[in-house]
């Protein structure tokens, strides 16, 4: 692997931990609110899901001695466009979001743009594509073929849990 691409990969681990600062902020402020976490049990399988994929496409690069091409280029402007969608999912539900589930007594459906294009666009607007322009970038192929049906189930898994709270919570949802 190239300096270049563990320079791609400092930069996407430092942004994950600056998405996972904003994360714990917002937790310790809709935990002093009162705000109920749904589905602890997927959020962990998620964050070891989470780390797991970003370590093995490393380590994947590393054996691989993945080249600088074509793929890296494109693997990496699909990451950036999906930490793009990530700035925009957070600056939509700002005190809202973490990477856990919580609903809050004060919690607002938000109708954003991101939200009319996808229900569910941390999702699928930044943690798919995130995934797969960082395994791209790496030319992870193993990690990508066994690694994203795992996290894609684990996924729907969470989809399905928040669906089932949010209908708990606004009935018209």
């Amino acid at each position: 692997m190239t300096d270049f691409l563990y320079g791609f990969v400092a930069i996407a681990i430092i942004a994950r931990l600056i998405s996972l600062a904003i994360s714990k902020r917002n937790e310790a402020r809709l935990r002093a609110a009162g705000a109920a976490e749904y589905d602890v049990a997927t959020t962990r399988i998620l964050t070891v899901a989470h780390i797991g994929f970003y370590a093995a496409s490393v380590i994947e690069g590393i054996n691989r001695a993945a080249p600088v091409g074509t793929l890296t280029y494109a693997g990496i402007a699909i990451w950036v466009v999906s930490i793009v969608m990530l700035a925009g999912v957070i600056a939509t539900l700002r005190d809202l979001w973490t990477v856990k589930l919580f609903i809050s007594p004060n919690h607002e459906i938000r109708t954003s743009i991101l939200y009319k294009i996808c229900k569910h666009p941390n999702y699928f607007l930044n943690i798919a594509p995130e995934l797969i322009g960082f395994g791209l970038a790496l030319q992870a192929w193993g990690t990508l073929i066994v690694g994203l049906p795992i996290y894609a189930a684990i996924l729907w898994r969470r989809i399905r849990a928040e669906e089932a709270a949010m209908k708990a919570t606004f009935p018209a949802y």
